[in-house]
């Protein structure tokens, strides 16, 4: 059985793969200066991916747009909202399937526990990070709209999920889910965009009747 130095002595982990193990002992030493004033201060500003922060920006995006009638700034923040919504549904869903302790919690207390349907509490929500799918979700949303913003738009959301495992907020394993409910959350919300604008669209115009239509080239009609 693993065993992790905490504030409480010599803690046994009882996980049931080495890949738990690993995962377990990656956080417990990347967070054991989750206390430093710099890890701390990070972490801090880690907070705009919080779920309010995050609405809040997608709606001041969608609000801009639509005052200005920007259609692209209306298109982003249409895209980050309902990104982020369905993104906070499903880590919602899955917090409330898996309960697992945070790293902070093992640390400081010496207590590392995974219970299926488990207690509906703070301490218990590391799995996935809902910082990380948030965060990610609205910047691929971003990076759809804007190209140009996706080097930002993505390294910000890498600092925002990689932080919370030294701050001792998540596993490594949690910010990995994260980030893939995030990418399966966009995606989703890009295909109903798609779709919406497939079924939205004004057919080309036809030809009017006594207008010659010009001659397909024989390169046309090999495409």
């Amino acid at each position: 059985m693993q065993t992790i130095d905490t504030d409480q002595g010599r803690t046994e982990i009882d996980a049931t793969s080495a890949a738990e193990e690993a995962d377990v002992a990656l956080a417990a030493r990347l967070a054991g200066n989750k206390d430093n004033r710099v890890v701390r201060g990070l972490g801090s500003l880690s907070e705009i991916g919080d779920q309010p922060p995050l609405l809040a920006l997608s709606s001041a995006v969608l609000a801009y747009g639509v005052m200005l009638g920007d259609r692209r700034a209306t298109e982003a923040g249409a895209r980050m909202l309902g990104s982020l919504v369905l993104a906070t549904c499903i880590k919602t869903g899955l917090k409330h399937l898996v309960a697992r302790t945070r790293p902070n919690v093992l640390l400081e207390e010496g207590r590392y526990e995974v219970e299926p349907f488990g207690p509906d509490d703070g301490p218990w929500h590391s799995f996935p990070s809902g910082h990380t799918a948030g965060s990610v979700a609205v910047a691929r949303a971003v990076g759809r709209v804007y190209p140009q913003a996706r080097t930002a738009a993505y390294g910000g959301a890498a600092a925002i999920a990689l932080i919370q495992i030294p701050r001792g907020a998540h596993y490594p394993a949690d910010v990995a889910a994260g980030a893939l409910v995030g990418l399966v959350a966009e995606a989703a919300i890009n295909r109903v965009a798609d779709y919406l604008h497939e079924v939205t669209s004004e057919p080309e115009d036809t030809p009017s009747s006594g207008v010659t239509t010009p001659q397909r080239t024989q390169a046309d009609q090999e495409r």
